[in-house]
């Protein structure tokens, strides 16, 4: 079998996506890992501050905004800031920051740093204790996993709950994105701080090719990490 060689996934790439409405990775509707597994973050009476790396505009922040949730995402794209606001039809105002331009909800309970995910620090926000991740690991090749990882890890408190949604397959069948990440990497980049569980896996009811397809081989995996001390 030939080796199909993987797609960079680099900001520019999704930039570029964004900018010629190639988005077909959005979806319109709450992510069903979320929904079912959201206790394993918070109890229903308790209300959390999250963070969403990568974000787009994913619906998912403002359902856990109208459930009186925080939600503080990152996003390259300008464009997908913006048409979270407007398509969730939320007031919001823009301000410029030395390294982001900050879309943030008039009651200040999402904010939106347009900008570059490697310049999120600690002087920006404090450490997060929550994390939603909807396909954000999956979205960059391996690379940049490395160092998204080891990132994000700095941006977060002593204590955590993370909620990792990812694709596992044989990506000589399919170059991504998005890109399969199997629990053997997954345990490599977070395993020294994290603990981590397998919460379900199911197939794919959409393959992103026919050879995906044929070999019925294509798996959603949600992951729950926490820290180990």
């Amino acid at each position: 079998m030939d080796k199909i060689e993987t797609t960079y996934t680099d900001a520019s790439y999704w930039s570029d996506r964004w900018k010629n409405s190639q988005i077909s990775f959005h979806k319109s509707v709450n992510h069903p890992f979320l929904e079912k597994y959201f206790h394993l973050l918070a109890n229903d009476d308790t209300k959390i501050r999250i963070f969403f790396p990568l974000c787009g505009k994913e619906v998912d922040m403002a359902w856990l905004w109208s459930l009186g949730h925080e939600v503080v995402g990152v996003e390259f794209s300008e464009i997908a800031c913006e048409q979270f606001f407007t398509e969730n039809s939320i007031n919001y105002k823009i301000s410029t920051l030395s390294n982001f331009k900050l879309f943030k909800s008039l009651d200040n309970r999402i904010k939106l740093y347009n900008g570059d995910f490697f310049k999120m620090n600690r002087d920006v926000e404090k450490p997060f204790g929550y994390v939603w991740d909807r396909g954000s690991l999956v979205a960059l090749p391996k690379d940049l996993r490395i160092r998204y990882v080891e990132h994000m890890l700095g941006l977060l408190g002593e204590k955590f709950k993370y909620l990792m949604d990812t694709y596992d397959y044989d990506q000589n069948l399919y170059p991504g994105p998005p890109h399969s990440v199997r629990m053997e990497e997954i345990q490599k980049l977070y395993g020294e701080r994290c603990t981590i569980d397998l919460v379900e896996s199911k197939m794919h009811n959409r393959p992103f090719n026919k050879k995906l397809q044929e070999s019925n081989s294509l798996f959603n995996k949600l992951y729950f990490l926490k820290n180990k001390n």
